[in-house]
């Protein structure tokens, strides 16, 4: 590319990205096609992949894009080659990845109530323990409190989406054990596990990660002396 686009193209906050898609270009330029089968499957995967689960949806993004359909499918194409480029260059290492985080990529389903007023916890603590009230009746009683934590049943989330400590306690504890009192984010959390998701290695999290060491890929790529030129 002309350096005086590129140029350009940095002024607008874009140059970074012309620079990696047009390596990502030059990675995908000897690939084979898609084959006819893949072709349909390319806007479906594109779609999920970006949460896009209805028509609705997909027109505003289609819209805010500047997208036609024809152009749609291209996109969505191109998104298939360089994920099925990752999956296969880095199909060893993907496993490995796996393994390495699947204590981050456990999900957890749990029942939080955050409070400021640390008596407060502790009282309701003890109507908890002594079964005097529910999560789900102190959910409904509660008032609404400016709580940086969000209070009421929660998950399927990823551990490793959630703060340090907290997912620490949700990794170590059994279902239904209700925690005391623990200091949280400018006040203090009762948390009690509902169930531990053990992930599973399947095809969502070969691609993510596979798509992950691609980025890393570029990036290493980028970095090398006169990689932007």
């Amino acid at each position: 590319m002309a350096a005086k686009s590129l140029q350009q193209l940095a002024s607008w906050g874009y140059g970074s990205l012309v620079v990696r898609e047009s390596l990502k270009d030059s990675l995908l330029k000897d690939r084979p096609p898609l084959t006819p089968e893949q072709e349909e499957q390319a806007i479906p995967l594109f779609l999920a992949f970006h949460k896009l689960t209805t028509q609705a949806a997909v027109q505003r993004w289609l819209l805010s894009e500047g997208l036609d359909e024809a152009e749609l499918q291209l996109r969505a194409a191109r998104q298939l080659r360089w994920q099925l480029l990752c999956e296969q260059r880095f199909r060893s290492q993907v496993s490995t990845l796996f393994l390495k985080r699947k204590s981050q990529l456990d999900q957890a389903v749990y029942s939080l109530i955050w409070v400021e007023d640390e008596a407060l916890a502790h009282e309701l603590f003890l109507q908890l323990s002594e079964r005097e009230s529910s999560f789900e009746q102190l959910f409904c009683t509660l008032p609404d409190t400016p709580g940086q934590l969000p209070t009421g049943k929660l998950g399927p989330t990823p551990l490793g989406d959630l703060p340090e400590a907290l997912a620490e306690l949700l990794r170590v504890s059994q279902p239904g054990r209700i925690w005391p009192p623990r200091p949280a984010e400018g006040g203090w959390v009762l948390l009690r596990l509902d169930a531990l998701q053990p992930a599973v290695f399947n095809q969502g999290h070969r691609r993510d990660l596979a798509l992950e060491l691609g980025d890393q890929w570029l990036m290493d790529q980028l970095n090398r002396p006169g990689a932007a030129s």
